[in-house]
């Protein structure tokens, strides 16, 4: 995500920074480890505070403060951390699982998309969320059938190329990489030529 925000223009960058700090703290308390209770409750914390009208949020909170100044309806926020409970279940990833992580993940984009005033690309930008967000759930899926299970279940999901706005760009950047993974089979950043093809979408937005 660091090198997807390098490319981000400045008028942009701290909703993307509010964007990738949000799925970056979710992932840490799902993926840390701990007891899925405790992991339960903490995403419980994150969900009643998108439940919220953000006049309520509690102050010393820099994540929840960044995300206030968010010209969009940050209620919807709550469907991404549905999405991360998911995974937290003991039974064997599947595809109803995916697919609600997938698209919680892909309204937060289009969230973040209406916070920069480019809310009419919201199609193409939940679309690159998905190629994205299917790579990166089966680059850290380590049981060999649920990574399967994981690209199976957007088998329909176009791996087409979409083009955004600047204001877009790491976003673009993002998408561009989960193709790339997507159709190798291969992890996100394998080598120069991943790096390569990250920073040339960065640059010239395709």
């Amino acid at each position: 995500m660091q090198l997807a925000l390098a490319y981000a223009p400045r008028t942009a960058r701290n909703v993307h920074l509010a964007l990738f700090a949000l799925d970056t703290r979710l992932a840490q308390v799902v993926g840390r480890g701990s007891e899925p209770i405790v992991a339960q409750l903490k995403l419980a914390w994150w969900r009643d505070r998108f439940a919220e009208d953000r006049c309520q949020w509690p102050v010393g909170e820099p994540l929840l403060a960044s995300l206030a100044t968010w010209d969009a309806d940050v209620s919807h926020l709550g469907r991404t951390v549905d999405g991360w409970e998911g995974l937290l279940s003991e039974d064997p990833l599947a595809a109803p699982v995916v697919t609600e992580f997938v698209e919680g993940r892909a309204q937060v984009w289009a969230l973040a998309s209406e916070a920069i005033g480019a809310g009419t690309e919201s199609s193409k930008v939940q679309q690159a969320a998905r190629q994205w967000a299917v790579a990166d759930l089966a680059g850290n899926l380590h049981d060999a059938s649920e990574k399967a299970e994981a690209i199976r279940s957007i088998r329909d999901l176009s791996l087409d190329p979409v083009v955004m706005p600047r204001a877009l760009r790491p976003m673009a950047v993002l998408a561009a990489m989960g193709r790339r993974s997507l159709k190798r089979e291969r992890p996100m950043m394998d080598g120069g030529r991943a790096l390569f093809n990250a920073m040339r979408v960065g640059i010239l937005g395709r």
